[in-house]
């Protein structure tokens, strides 16, 4: 096809011309299909598709043990230690970021053994800190990539925090509860597909950002280009292919493109995604956009925001920062 045609969405564009190869091999269209064929049946698709693909990011196996171990309820404390103990990096780390503003008040100052640490932190909160600490410090970049990794990292760990103080402070009005490992991850890995984009499609990604300030944003300047394969899209696939599970992955590739009835879990992580650039833990330049399908789904409008911002208080960004560099 003509390079004009490309990223469009007309007979001819690469995206159909690919389609059709797909199709023809028994893939199918993975893009288009993810919403309407079962979980299961879509995860081998992935599967398939991605078994020899050597450049997308793998997430760390302790991470996915731990995933596991936080969801059992029967896990124990000394069953959590012991599997971190088997990465003494994630366990130095740890006690590091447990002295950060974060958990101020929460641990007092001393020389706390890790199975104390996870006794007066709880094992889900543990365990969602160490893989916040194993994936940050996984994920490496290529020389060549210009992606600001460490600004990434404040905004998804803000986007983590402030959802839980969301949750825990009871900021936003939930119907039902969501489980913490739920709402963590989802807000940590919900950018998951600009990581690709940034360490292996630099050039395109690049094209992206210059667009984006005229667009009203990174997610709009990906229509305007096409979108042929959106950050929404990439993060769903990389979660499909860690099996993650199909809540998470579902919320992380539809944070932007919202449904008409989003449930809890898109509400909250869609309300700390903005909450986080509102207080400038943006790292792409994008001002926040509330939907109105959120806001009316959880009851609430402007003045309530500006009561949630008031509450997370100045110094959360703060704390942030402090984390993601305890973690590094």
């Amino acid at each position: 096809c003509s390079w004009q045609k490309a990223f469009a969405q007309s007979d001819g564009s690469l995206q159909q011309v690919a389609g059709k190869g797909l199709d023809a091999h028994g893939i199918g269209d993975l893009f288009h299909d993810i919403e309407k064929i079962p979980y299961p049946v879509i995860q081998q698709r992935v599967e398939r598709r991605l078994r020899e693909i050597n450049t997308l990011p793998t997430l760390p196996e302790i991470v996915m043990r731990i995933m596991v171990m936080v969801n059992d309820p029967k896990t124990t404390t000394d069953e959590l230690e012991m599997v971190l103990l088997t990465d003494p990096a994630i366990v130095m780390k740890l006690l590091k970021v447990i002295k950060s503003p974060v958990f101020a008040g929460t641990v007092q100052r001393g020389n706390w053994s890790l199975n104390e640490i996870i006794v007066r932190l709880g094992l889900r909160k543990v365990g969602a800190i160490a893989q916040q600490i194993k994936l940050i410090n996984s994920l490496v970049k290529p020389e060549e990539s210009k992606f600001d990794l460490k600004g990434f990292w404040e905004h998804s760990v803000g986007c983590a925090i402030i959802a839980d103080k969301l949750v825990s402070n009871k900021l936003i009005p939930l119907r039902e509860p969501i489980p913490f490992n739920d709402y963590w991850v989802s807000a940590l890995l919900h950018d998951a597909g600009k990581l690709v984009l940034g360490f292996f499609f630099w050039d395109w990604f690049s094209r992206i950002m210059n667009q984006a300030e005229s667009a009203g944003g990174f997610r709009q300047a990906e229509v305007r280009m096409g979108d042929t394969a959106n950050h929404e899209r990439l993060g769903q696939l990389l979660l499909l292919n860690a099996d993650m599970g199909e809540r998470i992955a579902t919320v992380v590739g539809a944070h932007h493109s919202l449904r008409e009835t989003p449930d809890e879990l898109a509400c909250l992580l869609h309300m700390a995604n903005n909450l986080a650039k509102q207080l400038e833990l943006g790292y792409l330049g994008d001002e926040p956009q509330y939907s109105e399908l959120v806001l009316d789904a959880l009851g609430i409008g402007e003045a309530e925001i500006d009561g949630i911002v008031d509450a997370l208080a100045a110094d959360t960004a703060a704390e942030v920062r402090s984390m993601v560099n305890q973690c590094l």
